[in-house]
């Protein structure tokens, strides 16, 4: 992670992502081909925001810490690249699960 992103701080209920890229050998060590890779909706929390505030004003804790793996929806992350690495901010809300 660039010292950059490292910096980058989400606001409200936001997290910073890095999506995790699948592997191109196989355990038998075929290599594979890019347009047979499976398309990985895991990724990395790398940054979270505070939360979000309840409409009385209080705090809402984000459900995911930095460092947890995560399942992400096929499509909404907005893609962001700093350094020539691609990262994605999205709201708390849109990530499905998180692996344990």
């Amino acid at each position: 992670m660039t010292s950059l992103a490292r910096r980058l701080i989400p606001l409200a209920d936001r997290v910073l992502v890095k999506k995790i890229v699948a592997q191109t050998q196989t355990a038998g060590g075929v290599f594979l081909p890019d347009a047979n890779l499976p398309k990985m909706n895991e990724a990395e929390v790398l940054a979270v925001g505070p939360g979000a505030r309840d409409p009385d004003g209080k705090m809402i804790p984000v459900d995911v810490a930095v460092g947890d793996k995560v399942l992400l929806p096929d499509f909404g992350p907005s893609p962001i690249k700093i350094d020539n690495e691609e990262y994605h901010l999205l709201r708390a809300t849109d990530i499905l699960a998180k692996f344990a």
